[in-house]
């Protein structure tokens, strides 16, 4: 974790458009998941949901999905003000991206497991089905499609463990920061060393006050 700058700036300035570009995501999939349930009847059927799922289990899927989302929000929002308040702000979006990156593996053996509002192989290509008006894709459009999905979800896993990877940076070097900004605080008092009992006995006469004689 040595070293304070990325590719282009310094890690708490990567790190903060990270977590405002992060927010901005979070926020508008959240809007779209409250458009959805509020504007259709038959939103429980929602991409990322399975059609076999009762209503109670698709409204506990959209509300836990909600509460990911307005956790991973206040993560975000949370590292700008990491600078003023230290670096235990930027702790719970290293967090957070950790999650995000085991959901996102975890969603390669089941779909259930996916990101909120991330639609995942298998709606995807329902939702081409659904473009096209076809009910099966022939084997160049799976091919195809696969490829693309694939090439799509590894830069996207790439990604998030270079957020993750900086914003780790970030978290080290705000503490170090902390930690010198302590350290100085610490240099500059004062401390006077008084002579031991032995050492005030052996000064010399000059050392003492000049006695007092009278005129």
């Amino acid at each position: 974790m040595s070293g304070t700058r990325t590719l282009f700036c310094h890690v708490t300035t990567a790190t903060l458009s990270f977590a405002i570009l992060y927010l901005i995501g979070n926020v508008l999939k959240l809007a779209g998941i409250i458009l959805l349930v509020s504007l259709d009847k038959e939103a429980f059927s929602v991409p990322y949901h399975e059609s076999k799922a009762t209503r109670g289990q698709r409204l506990f899927d959209i509300s836990t999905n909600i509460l990911m989302l307005v956790m991973m929000s206040i993560s975000a929002v949370l590292v700008l003000f990491s600078k003023r308040k230290g670096p235990m702000f930027v702790l719970p979006f290293v967090l957070m991206m950790f999650v995000e990156l085991s959901l996102s593996f975890l969603s390669l053996f089941d779909g259930a497991w996916g990101l909120p509002g991330t639609p995942s192989y298998r709606d995807m290509l329902q939702a081409i089905k659904c473009q096209k008006r076809v009910d099966r894709l022939n084997e160049e459009e799976i091919g195809h499609f696969t490829m693309w999905y694939s090439v799509l979800f590894m830069m996207d896993i790439l990604l998030k463990v270079y957020i993750l990877h900086v914003s780790m940076r970030c978290f080290y070097a705000l503490k170090a920061e902390r930690m010198a900004a302590v350290a100085v605080d610490t240099g500059n008092t004062v401390t006077v060393k008084l002579p031991s009992y032995n050492e005030a006995v052996k000064m010399k006469a000059e050392d003492t006050p000049p006695s007092y004689h009278e005129a």
